[in-house]
């Protein structure tokens, strides 16, 4: 009778550690997909509020409640809309620019 080594399994999430880059990059960048829907719903919101306002279905003062929500929601948007300015720097660098860099085109 002869014992067999034991089976062990690899504890390890990524098995080849070049994967972990992308693992790091698809994880960000679903980060900011989900930040940018985020900041485009509250400017739709904000847009819809504003054309309710203007053809006369809300009362700005009996609605002061949502009337601050959406002011709130413009910040939101606002601040999104500043943050990517912000960061886009000149603009000269495309969103597949750092893949490009990458291989070498």
């Amino acid at each position: 009778m002869t014992a067999e080594p034991p089976v062990f399994e690899d504890r390890r999430r990524i098995s080849d550690r070049r994967q972990i880059d992308a693992f790091v990059e698809d994880e960000s960048r679903y980060l900011r997909l989900g930040a940018a829907a985020g900041v485009a719903i509250c400017g739709g919101l904000v847009v819809v509020y504003l054309f309710f306002a203007a053809i006369g279905s809300v009362d700005l003062g009996a609605a002061a409640a949502a009337s601050i929500t959406v002011l709130g929601l413009a910040c939101i948007w606002c601040a999104g809309y500043w943050w990517r300015h912000r960061s886009a720097g000149d603009g000269a660098q495309s969103v597949g620019g750092r893949e490009r860099e990458r291989r070498g085109f």
